[in-house]
């Protein structure tokens, strides 16, 4: 169990496994109102993990209902301030603008089944505090481990700015992935491996690992994965999948060992340079 907090912030993040919430439900951080947001492993793994963000007036009443009727999560996230200064208003935005910040990442499976509007609660001052508090928690959530609502967005430099060490530090992660009507470039991301967005898909489907084929649905039906010909998908947005194997496979059609199959500029696959590391001096 652990207390984050920023000096000058007013905030506070106390967060805990559900093992623990014998002891962390008797705190006065969960006797405040706040936001709160459940981590576990999604069940049906379409995701790496799944969430569930929720607000409460006094937060320790709605993770009580929780924990006997959520048996997904392991562990919990509380958002809330030292003053007890957050309104029912404040906190209905914090728990929208989270719900929305998470479906747009697509990261995480999303347990909540309706996206609450933002709009219309807040004056202009109001928001602008609730804006700040939210730039404050989303530096403090990934510290901690939760990554669900980083919105990821390919960096972009000019060629001056790459020295000739950022050529071959950039050059080293990424990875290539080409086989039959398949055309993706991506990198080992801290979250996953990240596919960059123009990548070409295989439209027809082989044996498949069920989790790999929920992805591959899911991303046809949410428009990530978009037709383009009779034969192939293309991928409109760098997306994060939670393995190599999970990115190749969805990507080709058929079960693929993603260590084997993304190359690097070098013709290098994942497993080599991997081993490569491993065997390097220390």
């Amino acid at each position: 169990m652990r207390l984050v907090e920023r000096i000058g912030w007013t905030g506070c993040c106390l967060s805990f496994s559900r093992s623990d919430y014998d002891r962390a439900r008797h705190r006065a951080e969960l006797q405040r109102s706040g936001v709160y947001v459940l981590v576990g492993a999604d069940p049906e793994g379409v995701r790496p993990v799944r969430v569930y963000i929720g607000e409460g007036e006094e937060v320790r009443i709605r993770l009580d209902a929780h924990v006997r009727e959520k048996d997904f999560w392991s562990s919990a996230f509380v958002l809330t301030t030292k003053d007890d200064s957050l309104n029912k208003a404040h906190i209905r935005y914090l728990e929208a603008r989270l719900i929305a910040m998470a479906r747009a990442a697509r990261i995480a499976a999303v347990e909540n089944s309706t996206s609450p509007a933002v709009l219309g609660r807040l004056s202009e001052p109001e928001t602008a505090d609730m804006e700040a508090y939210l730039d404050e928690a989303l530096i403090l959530l990934p510290l901690l481990g939760v990554t669900a609502f980083e919105i990821y967005d390919e960096p972009a430099a000019s060629t001056a700015e790459v020295t000739k060490n950022d050529q071959a530090r950039i050059a080293g992660k990424r990875y290539r992935l080409a086989t039959h009507l398949t055309e993706a470039e991506g990198y080992s991301d801290s979250r996953g491996f990240a596919v960059l967005a123009g990548a070409l898909a295989r439209k027809e489907r082989k044996v498949m690992v069920p989790g790999y084929r929920r992805i591959r649905e899911e991303l046809i039906a949410e428009g990530i994965l978009v037709s383009v010909n009779d034969r192939q998908y293309r991928l409109v947005r760098t997306f994060i999948f939670d393995s190599p194997s999970s990115a190749a496979s969805v990507l080709a059609g058929g079960s693929k060992n993603g260590r084997t199959e993304w190359k690097d500029d070098q013709g290098r696959t994942i497993k080599e340079n991997e081993e490569a590391t491993a065997a390097s001096p220390a």
